[in-house]
């Protein structure tokens, strides 16, 4: 009951029970089971996950970021992590897109101090040795901050098309005439490419933005990339064969968050919301039958 709970809207979940099961449950019934499961999970969220040891060397990925979701008390941020070795990451089509096979999920309502005790629990016995770790993440001060406290040997990667879209948006400012515009944003999204970090801030320092707007947003943008050039050797990243876009991450707030938590018209209770983000969590994991057994067993 809670499966389908946690996987389509309370007032569909029924529909799937009788489909499936051939047994008629009221839409409240469904919403009390998940809400107590998810509950129940709670406390699990700050114990270390179990996890298979990896070979020798072997990279582990990881991101973190915020996504909204409506509450009664209005718009607030779940926290989202990803964790997944770098044998979990396959190359499929001519492009040689990349597609995850498997991650570990953790996530939480509320302030990164919250969060964070949940994700490193999602690391398990991965967390050592920190050498293997690369995060790719945007360029929240709080997550940088705790990667360099917490990894100081990670190789830590700001991600790649964040880069660019804050170059994109500033052109977009900068550049009234669309093919100006695009012939400069290609040379220098080149360069980022590159690892020329250096080359970009002196050709934003040679620009003179005929607008308030335009001049606070190229102030902005060097700004921002001198706070994270340490970040953005992106030729030498790819030299050593690593994933450079957060990609991944953005497809995990679709899928873990918001194919169920971001329907028209939703909005939910924190304790509702904290309860189901438990579940998504556990479900996409791939951990739900390790995460009931227990409450299943106690049943």
């Amino acid at each position: 009951m809670a499966r389908a709970g946690v996987s389509d809207v309370y007032s569909e979940s029924n529909d799937l029970l009788q489909m499936f099961l051939c047994i008629k449950v009221a839409t409240t019934q469904v919403f009390r089971v998940t809400n107590a499961l998810g509950e129940a999970l709670e406390d699990q969220q700050e114990r270390a996950i179990p996890q298979e040891a990896l070979p020798e060397g072997e990279v582990v990925y990881a991101s973190m970021d915020g996504s909204m979701i409506l509450t009664q008390a209005g718009w607030k941020e779940v926290k989202l992590g990803r964790v997944f070795p770098g044998s979990a990451v396959e190359a499929v089509g001519k492009k040689q897109r990349h597609r995850i096979v498997e991650s570990i999920y953790s996530a939480g309502l509320g302030s990164c101090h919250e969060f964070l005790p949940r994700f490193e629990a999602s690391l398990g016995p991965w967390a050592d040795p920190p050498e293997q770790w690369v995060f790719i993440t945007d360029g929240a001060e709080w997550i940088r901050n705790y990667i360099q406290d917490r990894f100081p040997q990670a190789t830590h990667i700001l991600d790649y098309f964040h880069a660019v879209e804050k170059l994109a948006e500033f052109a977009k400012m900068m550049f009234p005439d669309e093919t100006r515009r695009q012939r400069w944003l290609e040379g220098q999204e080149a360069e980022l490419s590159a690892g020329n970090v250096a080359q970009v801030l002196e050709t934003l320092d040679k620009l003179v933005p005929l607008t308030k707007t335009a001049r606070e947003a190229r102030e902005a943008l060097k700004t921002y990339y001198r706070n994270n050039v340490d970040r953005m050797a992106y030729d030498q990243y790819r030299a050593r064969g690593l994933m450079i876009g957060s990609g991944p991450m953005e497809a995990a707030h679709r899928t873990v968050l918001q194919a169920r938590m971001k329907r028209s018209g939703q909005h939910w209770s924190t304790p509702g919301a904290k309860n189901v983000i438990n579940l998504r969590v556990a479900l996409k994991s791939g951990r739900w039958l390790q995460a009931i057994q227990p409450l299943v067993a106690a049943a």
